[in-house]
């Protein structure tokens, strides 16, 4: 059955406006200044609606690889892009490292990262574009306002803010993050965030701190950025450069044991940073000392179980990003799936249109829900496989230490994907069957290899080639 015309395409835009369509989006982070961005793309009208009083200025460093950065890189004929450029890093390689003798267990190529085909670069600098982008669009940013309560009925949803405004719109997006009110609102899946047992240092400062070190020579070495991971029992640590050699970022994962508190304001003692590592490689030790004191801070890693669903009763609200499926920073994908979350959402509602709007959400959950588990589930891995090791089994397979780089979360097109594939879940949502997803490999595939190649990635963009997981 077709379920929808053609729509604007992957790389089209709507005239603004054109779907007659009212979203509500609750959070300024990464997923809802995307969602925002892209519904606008889309022809929706927007609102953001954010508790805090303006763009947050905090954190270290963020990854984006390239299944999401392509969506970025299309914003405002690619001038967001270009703003980007001067301040991502360009990788070559991951080199991980056995904690004590600093010895190199594995160096991983970084496709994806070495051609600005993926953004590692400051956090604050991104989430300022983006903000500055939805100015831009003409879409309203409403800082301060706490949501208190969220509604619907069968023809509408909202929001009721801490004054007891209350806002209406065809549908709701919740972008809140890990600590979400909305989420148990939404989905009635009463949890609430705890704590994984573990909290991680980040830090970051300007690299001329660090240049005439001696120690430490060789991340300036070559023109290009250095990424130097350290595993040890039960902790790991990361250091490198960033912004083409001009800043220097570090964390450290570590057991949980201080009265860390869920915030990224937490601040951090570099004296507590060193001693957990005694005895690990000096040159992790030079990089933390000379940290400022006010750049350190240390954030408790808290978790909360995947969703059974995403949508509310009427299905006229839905969560999205850290809201619906928080991940560890060893997935380093928690982001990139919220990026691919709020693109697949402005075309499912561009598809399903102003009188469908509760299949739209729905098929989004359906194109979504795997995909995001899946590459979830990799950062628990990735995790356990450092903090445990199993020494013998890296002299032989020293790859099985590496943070994967798989063509099938790499090189999607999620965007491609929600055109081709909103027809066959709108007829799984509409008739009760199930939809198997095709952006996922099979469960008997092996999704932790590292085959994406960044020459070979453009036809998987375009959908001329098809994904081919190897076993």
């Amino acid at each position: 059955m077709k379920y929808t015309g053609q729509g604007s395409g992957p790389d089209g835009i709507a005239y603004p406006g054109s779907s007659g369509i009212n979203v509500i989006i609750i959070g300024l982070g990464y997923a809802g200044a995307t969602a925002a961005i892209e519904c606008a793309r889309k022809g929706h009208k927007v609102a953001i609606y954010e508790q805090t009083p303006g763009v947050s200025t905090l954190g270290d460093v963020i990854g984006l690889s390239p299944n999401s950065a392509k969506i970025i890189a299309k914003w405002d004929d690619g001038k967001i892009h270009e703003k980007i450029i001067p301040h991502a890093g360009q990788y070559v390689e991951n080199n991980v490292h056995k904690h004590d003798t600093g010895e190199i267990l594995f160096s991983q190529p970084m496709s994806g990262y070495s051609n600005f085909e993926g953004y590692l670069a400051p956090r604050p600098l991104l989430l300022k574009l983006f903000a500055e982008y939805c100015r831009k669009l003409g879409i309203p940013i409403f800082f301060g306002k706490r949501v208190v309560e969220v509604f619907e009925t069968e023809d509408e949803a909202g929001i009721k803010l801490q004054d007891n405004t209350k806002v209406s719109a065809d549908c709701v997006l919740a972008c809140d993050g890990v600590h979400s009110k909305a989420r148990g609102l939404i989905t009635g899946w009463q949890d609430r965030p705890y704590p994984t047992g573990y909290a991680a240092y980040r830090a970051w400062y300007d690299s001329s701190l660090i240049r005439d070190n001696p120690k430490l020579q060789f991340l300036f070495e070559g023109d290009y950025d250095k990424m130097e991971v350290y595993i040890g029992p039960n902790m790991h640590a990361i250091y490198g450069t960033c912004s083409q050699q001009k800043l220097v970022t570090w964390t450290i994962t570590h057991k949980d044991t201080f009265d860390v508190k869920e915030s990224w304001t937490q601040p951090g003692k570099i004296e507590d940073a060193l001693n957990y590592i005694k005895g690990w490689d000096s040159r992790l030790h030079e990089v933390i000392k000379h940290t400022p004191p006010n750049q350190v801070f240390d954030h408790k890693l808290a978790w909360r179980d995947p969703l059974p669903r995403w949508t509310s009763k009427h299905n006229r609200m839905i969560v999205l990003g850290d809201a619906a499926h928080p991940f560890l920073p060893t997935s380093g994908q928690g982001a990139g799936q919220a990026i691919e979350d709020c693109a697949t959402v402005a075309i499912c509602l561009e598809l399903a249109g102003k009188k469908r709007v509760p299949l739209g959400l729905q098929v989004c959950e359906r194109l979504r829900h795997a995909r995001s588990s899946l590459a979830q589930k990799m950062g628990i891995e990735t995790r356990e496989m450092w903090h445990k090791t199993n020494w013998e089994l890296v002299k032989s397979q020293p790859e099985t230490v590496s943070m994967p780089n798989p063509a099938w979360l790499f090189a999607h097109s999620p965007q491609q994907y929600a055109y081709d594939e909103f027809d066959f879940a709108a007829h799984a949502v509409e008739t009760g069957m199930n939809y198997v997803p095709t952006n996922v490999p099979p469960p008997e595939i092996n999704h932790r290899i590292s085959d994406y190649k960044e020459d070979e990635a453009k036809k998987l963009y375009n959908g001329s080639a098809a994904l081919q997981p190897k076993l």
